[in-house]
């Protein structure tokens, strides 16, 4: 161990690193070379000597092409990791020379992204910090190990009631109910005391299984007598689920932001329902033990500040 602890610490090099990267991308000795512009016996002379200073293989030879071993998963993983970070300071490094504060990258969920995040960086613009933001969309399952990875430095998403762990932080906003939905040329749009019972009559826009809230959805339709349909979609993609609502008869569940955002764009119909203890808890997360910064704070800041004027606007429910 105190061999591969030297070796790692002292001969393991950044070419190393992208040979390893290469070699799980490609699986073929061949375009790996073409791909790093050298010589398939020099890809194949650094791999063997890489393998034996290790005094491990890292990939095996297979009808398939070439397959990490476990050895090799773990030094693929580290190295992908490695690089990121690499170019992560490249970015920060130009970002300094240009004039920019900082890098900020967040993970959003689709719900957050129609209102609350853009209205954030709209308000981080008007600072005129120099912030640059990059944002990935995604499901709380996909952006929460970004976090650890350092992919992303906020998930800007709902909040579950089961706690992350002592990794992480995470700050509550606020509460967005879920109402009912539908196109603005639907029957029911008009309806004088809309009862539950008559929306069975439609098919549904529902978010899927895994949703925090479906389950709550699907068991409160239960006890007023409406019964799932047959014919339904399961979406958590909010540019679908607008579009099957403005085309079909369909009837949709949506955070209430969401909801009347697309409303005054006559895009929907809010129905004057609303589905008792399904709510979405807004809110930010971030890794526990990542040194907070000046930028760190400003972000903090601005989404409250965002919050408020959501509150204002929305009338949602600040926490």
């Amino acid at each position: 161990m105190a061999r591969l602890d030297w070796y790692i610490r002292s001969n393991l090099k950044l070419a190393h690193l992208q040979l390893i990267v290469a070699l799980d991308e490609f699986r073929h000795l061949g375009k790996v070379a073409a791909h790093l512009n050298v010589t398939q016996p020099a890809v194949s002379k650094t791999l063997a000597s890489l393998e034996t200073k290790l005094g491990f293989p890292l990939f095996a030879r297979t009808t398939r092409g070439m397959e990490p071993t476990e050895h090799g998963e773990c030094l693929v993983r580290h190295a992908h990791d490695i690089l990121r970070r690499l170019t992560n300071v490249e970015d920060e490094l130009r970002d300094i020379s240009d004039g920019r504060i900082a890098r900020i990258s967040l993970g959003v969920l689709p719900s957050a992204a129609t209102v609350l995040v853009p209205r954030f960086i709209a308000d981080l613009n008007q600072l005129n910090t120099g912030i640059t933001t990059s944002v990935r969309e995604g499901t709380m399952e996909a952006l929460v190990p970004r976090l650890r990875t350092g992919d992303v430095d906020f998930v800007v998403g709902a909040q579950s009631s089961r706690r992350l762990g002592a990794e992480f932080e995470s700050e509550l906003l606020y509460d967005d109910p879920i109402v009912v939905v539908a196109g603005p040329q639907h029957p029911l749009v008009g309806t004088p005391r809309l009862q539950w019972r008559t929306l069975g009559q439609y098919s549904m826009v529902l978010p899927t299984q895994d949703a925090s809230t479906r389950q709550i959805i699907e068991d409160f339709l239960l006890d007023q007598g409406v019964k799932i349909p047959s014919r339904h979609l399961e979406s958590l993609s909010t540019l679908t689920n607008i579009g099957v609502l403005q085309y079909t008869d369909a009837i949709g569940f949506m955070t209430r932001t969401l909801a009347h955002y697309f409303q005054d764009l006559g895009l929907l119909s809010v129905f004057p329902l609303q589905v008792p203890n399904a709510t979405m808890h807004m809110g930010l997360v971030w890794m526990a033990d990542r040194r907070k910064t000046k930028v760190h704070q400003i972000i903090l800041d601005e989404f409250r500040s965002t919050r408020d004027r959501l509150v204002r606007d929305f009338l949602i429910n600040p926490l």
